[in-house]
């Protein structure tokens, strides 16, 4: 069998947002694989909206965890994909009902701009897809005469229990409506789990056993695969469901049998499926069923028994028809050659997040597996998972050389630089080095004139900049800055050293743990001010790192320098305890200080 070529790039060099999309998708997946089958097997009523409810939960909370939309389409494709490997033969229905709940997340996300109600609206039309693609289904599989048979058995019903509020149409929307419920609920709780998944414990990792590529997408075995196949499959359901009305009632059974034998013959991993008792019962159901509703209890009396039996029998034809072409359309879509097209399409980034989730995906099945006991309490079952999942986006951080990074950011005058003090001060009492620069605002008759630099170790500080109302010579002033700092900058790095400004992070006997630069804004992006210092810091030897940036440059700094943030703090949401906390217990991590 051709390999697909899934090494066109290789994870290391994944965005962000595909790390990101990769771990969430990754977790997704793992719901789905592990409960899907438990719910299914088991015939759980509403099963899928249970699904998309947990698939709600977690892309919530990816979304207010990161703030980055783009992750939730991304980790849905991703999820999807997965999906495939998923012990059942046919994976097409599933895996579009996956990728419509997340295009729905994100849509209703984007459009409202990350507020509450978007992610409401969004869980709630998620959830929704469930019935309403098993409503398309059951309409694409059987026909317009299942409608007429729900039609029939509604009335019958109603008039039996003579309950006249709603009619056969206004049930159904009211069914399809409290779909809906579920999904607000696991919205709110993906926000809920997103404020409290840093408090969880920290989960212990153990090393991933899948071989960590995209070959695991695609069945085992000897299947032989045909784009000629697959165009005919696909010519067959829209020709197929034309012509059989077009045929006496009795005779649609034959070309539909023909070609069952034929595609049972061509895909032998579809033989079990259509061996199941249950699928062929349901069928002969439907017959009976039209029998009655569709002849007996036509209205105005105008149908008959055989009437009715003869309109059931077409339905299963049809019914056989698209599910044999469906089933066998799944196979083939998993064909390398079709994966292969479209990663020499620019998918790439797709086939390295899929290699990131496979390695990831014994890990979050473990953690799925521990979680069993507490589905009680779903807050701390998801916050733990999530921990789990943000805990293995680290691991891949550490394992490609990337230091522990945070980030602290606020607007201007939110007292960033206050909390950053204060949180120094306390992980010096716990007995931790520190290093550094903070930025220091001064003032001249109550006006904001400009910022001092100062060394956090000695407390040394130099002037950065200040308000010059003269153009002429603010121009001056900050080229004779940018000369200074350009070749301080040149000077350390030929003596091997990292620099920040006029300050200099020397090696010596007396280890430094963590390393604070306040703060990086555009200049930096841009590649000046104090661009090159802290791109050494963030590429040498494992060590804790705090970046002050401003909230609309927190992706832009993490997509640019390719590190992805431990933790964001809004300085408005959190405390210089907290920080403090966090960076003290990275600071005595396994990978020890910088010496």
């Amino acid at each position: 069998m051709t390999v697909p070529d899934t090494s066109a790039v290789h994870p290391s060099s994944l965005s962000l947002r595909w790390q990101r999309a990769a771990m969430l998708g990754s977790l997704w997946a793992a719901n789905e694989i592990v409960l899907g089958s438990f719910l299914h097997n088991l015939s759980i009523p509403f099963a899928g909206t249970v699904l998309a409810a947990i698939g709600v939960t977690l892309l919530v909370a990816g979304h207010r965890l990161w703030n980055d939309p783009g992750v939730l389409w991304r980790a849905g494709v991703i999820c999807s994909l997965m999906k495939s490997i998923s012990p059942s033969a046919v994976i097409l229905g599933p895996m579009v009902g996956i990728l419509a709940e997340a295009g729905l997340v994100y849509v209703s996300v984007v459009v409202f701009r990350g507020l509450l109600i978007g992610s409401l609206i969004g869980g709630a039309l998620a959830t929704v897809t469930p019935i309403l693609q098993k409503i398309i289904s059951i309409l694409v599989t059987y026909g317009m005469d299942a409608a007429r048979m729900y039609t029939t058995l509604f009335t019958v019903f109603s008039d039996r229990l003579r309950f006249q509020a709603v009619d056969a149409e206004g049930a159904l929307f009211i069914l399809v409506a409290a779909q809906a419920i579920p999904g607000a609920l696991a919205a709110m709780l993906g926000i809920a789990i997103a404020r409290g998944v840093n408090r969880a414990a920290p989960p212990r990792l153990e090393a991933a056993s899948a071989s960590g590529n995209g070959e695991q997408i695609f069945p085992a075995g000897s299947q032989q695969y045909s784009l000629t196949a697959l165009c005919a499959h696909g010519f067959l359901i829209p020709t197929g469901l034309a012509f059989l009305p077009l045929l006496p009632p009795l005779l649609t059974l034959i070309p539909v049998a023909l070609y069952l034998l034929l595609v049972l013959y061509w895909y032998p991993g579809l033989r079990r499926k259509f061996a199941r008792s249950r699928l062929w019962l349901e069928f002969g159901a439907v017959a009976i069923l039209a029998g009655i509703l569709l002849g007996i209890l036509a209205p105005g009396g105008k149908g008959t028994w055989w009437t009715g039996l003869q309109s059931g029998i077409v339905m299963t034809a049809r019914a056989t028809l698209v599910v044999t072409a469906f089933s066998a359309l799944s196979i083939e879509l998993r064909s390398p050659v079709v994966i292969n097209w479209f990663l020499r399409r620019g998918l790439g980034s797709v086939s390295a997040a899929l290699s990131a989730a496979f390695r990831a995906l014994p890990v979050m099945i473990d953690s799925l597996n521990q979680q069993r006991h507490n589905m009680r309490h779903p807050l701390r079952a998801f916050s733990e998972m999530l921990a789990t999942m943000l805990a293995q986006l680290q691991e891949d951080s550490r394992n490609h050389g990337q230091p522990a990074v945070y980030l602290l950011t606020g607007s201007q005058g939110e007292g960033k630089t206050t909390v950053l003090e204060q949180a120094i001060t306390r992980i010096r009492n716990e007995g931790v080095a520190v290093a550094g620069i903070l930025s220091r605002v001064r003032y001249a008759d109550g006006e904001r004139i400009g910022y001092d630099v100062e060394d956090v170790s000695t407390g040394e500080r130099a002037v950065l900049c200040r308000r010059d109302h003269d153009a002429e010579a603010r121009r001056n002033h900050d080229a004779v800055a940018r000369r200074n700092h350009d070749a301080g900058a040149r000077r350390d790095h030929a003596a091997g050293v990292p620099s920040v400004g006029p300050f200099v992070f020397h090696r010596s006997e007396h280890p430094v743990s963590v390393i604070v630069v306040d703060e990086v804004g555009p200049l930096e992006l841009r590649g000046e001010g104090w661009a090159a210092p802290v791109r050494s810091l963030l590429n040498s030897a494992p060590r804790t790192i705090l970046l002050v940036v401003r909230p609309a440059l927190v992706e832009q700094i993490q997509q640019e320098w390719r590190f992805v943030a431990r933790n964001v703090w809004d300085v408005s949401q959190t405390s210089d305890t907290e920080i403090a906390r966090v960076l003290t217990g990275a600071a005595h991590s396994p990978e020890g200080p910088l010496s």
